[in-house]
């Protein structure tokens, strides 16, 4: 199974048994290694391993860390910030699910 991210006009197709490094996972979301491992640090991202050098990432954390990476460069918000602005992404799509689960089971309240 793999999970697809739109990125303009193109998709990408990350298969969910690959793995990043933290040195390729900042490369593919065009960003210093810092910046990622400051992810990890606000538990934006949640790597494998117990240390940087033995970090791995599953490919489906790529889309998330790349909406983090955008968060922090093209809105100039913090780390801290994105982590809030990611953690209500999640809500609203949990709630969405919610939503459409609900309409779909025939729920009417």
């Amino acid at each position: 199974m793999s999970d697809i991210e739109r990125v303009g006009q193109q998709a990408i197709i990350v298969e969910s048994e690959l793995t990043f490094t933290l040195a390729e996972l900042s490369r593919v979301c065009g960003v210093e290694i810092a910046l990622v491992e400051t992810l990890v640090q606000e538990g934006v991202l949640s790597p494998q391993g117990d240390d940087p050098e033995r970090w791995r990432f599953e490919g489906s954390v790529l889309p998330r860390a790349r909406t983090a990476t955008r968060l922090l460069m093209d809105l100039e918000l913090n780390a801290s910030a994105a982590a809030l602005v990611l953690d209500l992404l999640d809500q609203i799509d949990a709630l969405k699910a919610d939503i459409l689960r609900l309409t779909t089971a025939g729920y009417h309240g």
